[in-house]
């Protein structure tokens, strides 16, 4: 796994915990390599699209963020980040799901994010949780709570007889996956199939593979203790509520200075 300034991972098989220290030349220049990619799809931007532009892409992002609450831009932000990381370290996993809902500018309705492993076998649902503490919280203490949150959300979506969520799905990994039939198709018949449960009132979290997700926006000064992140996984893992569970734990000090270095990129003309 590659090294960066301003960033710090620890990947296990049953949790991820990333500290990210300082937005440095190195970190950006990053985001600016996979934005695209993130943004709108590995297989909409490989057809070279003005559309999917890095300027355009840039413009795309100001007119979705501007006029959002701050909770909102919180969890926009925190979602841009797990993109991120999985984009550039995660060697194992592929995001097929873009980070832009393509049918409204509001906020996604199923899931977060849908990965899958490199050979299309399986699918991950992932459902991020994002917010600040204030300056005499525990970092510990909201991490945890994210990913509960995140547990139950995913726990109610994924036992629940709705096909839209599946059918939504279905609809982005169309378009964000690369043109290999193969793994292509793997995916989709996963995710088809998962469809058809919901359909016929069979949903089962159990049926499922899921990665929790806190993004925590607080004093990098105070980090999260990995060992944390660690035992919320095996806590977790021990309900019994999913086939497989990862927690994956982020903490950065604010999430305006990552808007704010998008929108100089946008001015910038780059």
């Amino acid at each position: 796994m590659k090294l960066i300034e301003g960033l710090k991972l620890e990947v296990n098989e049953t949790f991820i915990a990333c500290h990210i220290t300082q937005l440095t030349e190195e970190l950006k220049e990053g985001i600016r390599v996979h934005l695209q990619n993130i943004c709108h799809g590995k297989g909409l931007v490989s057809k070279g699209l003005l559309a999917h532009s890095y300027l355009r892409t840039l413009q795309n992002f100001r007119d979705r963020y501007v006029e959002k609450t701050v909770n909102i831009k919180k969890g926009m932000i925190g979602e841009l980040l797990t993109h991120y990381v999985v984009h550039d370290f995660l060697d194992d996993f592929d995001v097929v799901s873009p980070f832009f809902n393509m049918e409204e500018k509001s906020q996604r309705k199923g899931f977060d994010l849908l990965l899958t492993t490199n050979d299309g076998q399986e699918v991950w649902i992932t459902e991020v949780k994002s917010g600040e503490i204030n300056s005499i919280g525990c970092p510990d203490r909201a991490t945890r709570g994210f990913l509960h949150t995140a547990k139950r959300d995913l726990k109610k979506r994924l036992n629940e007889p709705e096909e839209t969520f599946w059918l939504n799905a279905i609809n982005t990994a169309q378009n964000a996956i690369l043109g290999c039939t193969d793994y292509k198709d793997a995916v989709l018949k996963i995710l088809d199939e998962e469809a058809v449960s919901a359909a016929d009132d069979k949903a089962s979290g159990l049926d499922n593979n899921v990665i929790l997700v806190s993004v925590l926006f607080f004093d990098i000064n105070k980090p999260f203790e990995i060992k944390n992140t660690e035992e919320v996984s095996h806590d977790i893992a021990a309900e019994n509520l999913f086939n497989k569970v990862i927690t994956f734990s982020i903490q950065k000090g604010t999430y305006e200075n990552i808007a704010k270095f998008l929108f100089e990129e946008e001015l910038d003309g780059v």
